[in-house]
């Protein structure tokens, strides 16, 4: 990379990494909000309803969608890699 192309790459590394800060958690709390399971509470009077909580399903869920997310980064920069000025041919 050329010195004038520096602050370019770290420009761009801040937004999208600022993006996936951003973008990351808000998919997990929709799962987190959409797969909940009612916790209830045995007593000797009878079963009291208690709170809404995450099931086992969403946390496999948002590790899939999170896979599915990278592998499509991924082959996005597999498919457009440009060798630097060492590795191209002569």
């Amino acid at each position: 990379m050329r010195q004038g192309e520096t602050g370019i790459a770290t420009a761009m590394n801040t937004l999208f990494r600022t993006a996936g800060c951003v973008i990351g958690p808000t998919i997990a709390s929709v799962f987190l909000a959409e797969y909940v399971s009612p916790l209830v509470i045995q007593t000797p009077r009878g079963p009291i309803p208690g709170p809404l909580l995450p099931n086992v399903t969403v946390f496999t869920y948002i590790l899939l969608t999170a896979l599915a997310i990278s592998l499509v980064g991924g082959a996005c920069d597999a498919i457009r890699y440009e060798p630097s000025g060492r590795d191209r041919a002569v």
